[in-house]
């Protein structure tokens, strides 16, 4: 392979930017002893220098402002610098850096003067776990594992006639319902909106056929949760926004009502027919109970799908702040758990699934929340001060802390203070959440 093939584009912290230069200080720190009468020098080597990695780099395009404070915003502390040829070497930012701008000379472009110093002794580039890729395996092994599941669970075969008909009308209301979320992202995707609108005319046109097939009928319903092999940070929250209505079903779609024998004390009245609320009836007879797990399974089913697709579009978008990754790890909790429990409160199937779909979810689970740790690990929780009169840093530092200990820190991460007595009034300090 070329050296051409191997560059890679450059970036820090996950912000990418361009290269034009790349300036690398390394060696040994040594001393040198000249003594009276003697013709060379004694030599004393005092170890391996600090690796300094100064880098020419440049943003540049119609949102290049936009670029411009992205990058200004992790360029500080410690960080994973992607390297155009030596690959991720984890860095300190050393210092101040500067940003030149000539609107004139050249309108849309920001340049930057970086200095990175290299924070362990490793050869890089370093073998490690694509969490993104590990979570997309897992979410695809999820998905196959609720389908085995739906498999062994449903079964329209000596089931009541009013039963099979309310089991099968919520599996077409629940296969319309979640088509018309996705139908409001696909327009944006391409050619695979055609894919997925020819999927989707298919299951609904096959659904009858289909039903009496539980493995066929899986299988088709899952292509509603298929992702393209590659997204947008914006079409990647699409989805997810997508996938998201349908992680609890019971909340979407109301359990069918269904006809039921009202039998008054005897002298009371008459025997009447009605239709029963699924909600507040038992399911102490035998048809009821049925009924309750046939719509379990196919609601575990729509479940299971979409909180795997939910991951794996996850998994294509960029975290931006650390309180979105947060909150994002909070919402995955939430739903790994709904599942999970809602699973514990099922009877035993009467056939074993080719897979375990208890452990595949919770593979799911750990997978998406390593993914989302890694991911986030270099987020600085960022927020604004503005003082409302000159201030020494020392006393803002006291302020927001309780502590002067973070004057230092609030002077490397605003350049415009020009005197740390001095801090200009109205103007926002970019400050560190602790």
């Amino acid at each position: 392979m070329s050296w051409l093939e191997q560059l890679r584009p450059a970036s820090f912290r996950g912000v990418a930017f361009h290269v034009d230069t790349v300036d690398v200080s390394a060696g040994d720190t040594v001393v040198l002893r000249e003594y009276p009468f003697q013709d060379l020098p004694t030599v004393f080597r005092m170890g391996e220098a600090a690796e300094e990695i100064k880098l020419s780099a440049y943003v540049i395009g119609d949102d290049y402002d936009e670029q411009r404070d992205a990058l200004r915003q992790v360029l500080s502390g410690e960080g994973v610098l992607v390297h155009p040829t030596a690959g991720s070497i984890r860095c300190f930012v050393a210092g101040k850096y500067s940003i030149k701008e000539a609107p004139t000379a050249e309108g849309g472009m920001a340049r930057f003067d970086l200095v990175f110093v290299r924070a362990q002794p490793r050869r890089y580039p370093v073998g490690s776990t694509n969490t993104q890729a590990d979570a997309r395996a897992k979410a695809a092994a999820a998905k196959a594992a609720a389908r085995d599941a739906f498999a062994a669970q449903w079964s329209l075969d000596g089931q009541p006639g009013w039963v099979a008909d309310r089991a099968v009308g919520r599996i077409e209301g629940s296969v319309e319902e979640q088509w018309g979320q996705l139908a409001k992202v696909t327009g944006a995707l391409g050619d695979f909106a055609s894919e997925a609108i020819a999927a989707h005319q298919t299951l609904a046109a096959s659904l009858d056929s289909l039903m009496s097939t539980p493995r066929q009928l899986g299988d088709a319903i899952a292509t509603l949760f298929e992702l393209p092999g590659d997204l947008s940070n914006a079409l990647a929250r699409d989805l997810q926004r997508a996938f998201q209505w349908c992680f609890v079903v019971a909340d979407r779609i109301a359990a069918t009502d269904f006809e039921t024998l009202v039998m008054p004390p005897v002298g009371t009245g008459l025997v009447m027919y009605g239709t029963g609320n699924a909600a507040v009836l038992s399911v102490d007879s035998a048809g009821r109970a049925r009924l309750a797990g046939l719509t379990s399974a196919s609601d575990r089913l729509y479940q299971t799908q979409a909180t795997a697709a939910w991951v794996e579009a996850n998994t294509w978008a960029d975290l931006t702040s650390y309180d979105e990754a947060m909150a994002l790890r909070a919402a995955t909790s939430t739903q790994f758990e709904r599942l999970l429990n809602l699973a514990s409160t099922d009877t035993a199937d009467d056939t074993l699934p080719a897979q375990s779909w208890h452990d595949a979810v919770l593979a799911l689970y750990t997978a998406a929340l390593t993914d989302l740790q890694a991911r986030s690990r270099d987020l600085v929780r960022l927020t604004t001060y503005t003082p409302q009169a000159w201030e020494p840093v020392w006393l803002i530092s006291y302020k927001l802390y309780g502590t002067a200990d973070h004057a230092d820190e609030i002077l490397a991460m605003n350049a415009h203070i020009e005197h740390p007595l001095l801090v200009p009034p109205g103007r926002p300090l970019r400050v560190v959440r602790h």
